[in-house]
C-alpha cells in the first residue's frame, strides 16, 4: 500500500494500534522480502508502514533508503525494519553498502552489524 492509497477512517484506528510502545509491537510487525522489487517492507494488520529499498550489485547489496509512512514515525518501525534487514542479509551471507543515512546509524549504534559493510559508508 502506498501513501497516497491510505484511507482516512484507518488513521484513527492505526494510531490506536501504534500508541502502544514500540517493544508490544513486535510481535505485530510483519516484514516481506520482495527480491524482485529489491524491497523489504514492514506491515502491522496488513497496512505497509516502512520500507527499506535496495540495489543488488553482485558481491553486495547497495542499502538505498528507509521510509516510514509519517503517522507510523517515533514508533520503532524503522529500526526493528532495518534489525530484520541486516539479519536477514547475513544469513543470506552478503555484503552491504549504505546509501541510507537511517542505517548507518543503526550500524553505528549496533556494532554488532559492522561486520556486514563491504565498503565505508
Amino acid at each position: 500500500m502506498t501513501d497516497d492509497e491510505v484511507r482516512p477512517d484507518d488513521d484513527e484506528w492505526l494510531l490506536q494500534e501504534l500508541d502502544e510502545p514500540s517493544v508490544d509491537l513486535d510481535a505485530d510487525i510483519e516484514v516481506r522480502h520482495d527480491d524482485t522489487a529489491q524491497r523489504y517492507a514492514a506491515s502491522i494488520a496488513g497496512r505497509e508502514l516502512a520500507e527499506i529499498r535496495y540495489e543488488d550489485a553482485g558481491d553486495h547489496l547497495v542499502i538505498q533508503r528507509t521510509h516510514v509512512v509519517p503517522e507510523a514515525r517515533g514508533r520503532g518501525i524503522a529500526t526493528q525494519l532495518v534489525a530484520y534487514v541486516l539479519d536477514d542479509i547475513r544469513g543470506r551471507g552478503r555484503r552491504i553498502v549504505i546509501r541510507c543515512p537511517l542505517v548507518t546509524a543503526f550500524i553505528r549504534d549496533n556494532d554488532e552489524y559492522a561486520d556486514l559493510v563491504a565498503h565505508p559508508a
